[in-house]
């Protein structure tokens, strides 16, 4: 069976007895004995092409198949007992990356010296399989087709300031206020910024403006804390500042929970065992973090 799904992969006998690394004439014959056994004709031969039947095309996928479940079994027993080792590649939102991903990769690079990292922080979701990531960190709402997720916490949004700003401006009762404060906005591109906020309608966006404006959430953050306005930022970001009392939250009755922040990684039958210490000791860091409620 795996001999005949690597002739139809090659498309040639001659092709796939290279990649075998055995004579082409015994791989015909054992190819004319699966026939004989199953009495089916798997495979068209002329001089010049070699096609599978309808039936050899459809046992061909089965085989392929088997070969790839037999595999991963091999696989599964090695890399359970096997040390991280290898390339493994992970993606992330940009600012939870930066908030999260340090601790945890320098904590992976001292305890596996064979394991190489490379860490790419994009705001952009990244197809995993075409591009070749073992692992992505992604903020709100995910569809999981094709990957297996673990929701690691919320990815609620809180409005913060410095206790010295709420002395002296008040705090805001409602989001229309906001047009009456100091707002540290981080745009993109250019773009208007709108705030989310939780309405009867559902969510609602409400436009804000200001005079400082960054396309930096670690500036935004900082200005905060100097008191300089009120600024949004993903809990992840701000809640050691607001247990702390570095920061304090407002409007909390009308902020939003949108979606997760969630790892995932292709699904498959097996991890290996770079992907499975990663995703374990990334559960039991965050796990603990203290936006995780």
């Amino acid at each position: 069976m795996r001999l005949f799904a690597r002739v139809v992969e090659a498309g040639s006998f001659t092709k796939a007895a290279r990649g075998l690394g055995m004579p082409k004439q015994t791989l015909s014959r054992r190819i004319a004995e699966l026939e004989a056994e199953l009495d089916v004709q798997l495979l068209h031969r002329t001089t010049r092409s070699l096609k599978p039947t309808e039936a050899g095309a459809a046992y061909a996928l089965r085989c392929a198949e088997i070969v790839r479940l037999a595999e991963d079994a091999d696989r599964a027993v090695t890399d359970a007992k096997a040390e991280p080792a290898g390339v493994l590649r992970v993606t992330a939102d940009p600012v939870f990356g930066e908030a999260f991903l340090p601790a945890l990769i320098a904590e992976l690079a001292r305890e596996w010296p064979a394991l190489q990292l490379e860490v790419v922080l994009t705001r952009r979701k990244v197809d995993l399989v075409e591009e070749g990531f073992d692992v992505a960190f992604r903020i709100g709402r995910v569809e999981h087709k094709g990957l297996t997720a673990t929701v690691l916490g919320p990815a609620q949004v809180r409005y913060c300031c410095s206790r010295e700003y709420l002395k002296r401006r008040g705090a805001p009762k409602t989001p229309k206020e906001l047009a009456r404060h100091d707002c540290i906005l981080v745009t993109h591109e250019g773009e208007p910024v709108r705030w989310p906020f939780k309405s009867a309608r559902g969510l609602e966006l409400v436009a804000v403006d200001g005079r400082l404006r960054f396309n930096s959430q670690a500036l935004a953050h900082a200005a905060a804390l100097a008191g300089l306005g009120i600024a949004i930022f993903p809990e992840f970001t701000c809640a050691a500042d607001l247990r702390s009392r570095r920061l304090v939250a407002v409007l909390d009755d009308v902020a939003p929970e949108v979606g997760g922040v969630t790892l995932v990684h292709p699904s498959g039958r097996y991890l290996s065992a770079r992907v499975r210490t990663f995703v374990d000791l990334a559960r039991q860091r965050l796990a603990s973090a203290p936006w995780v409620r």
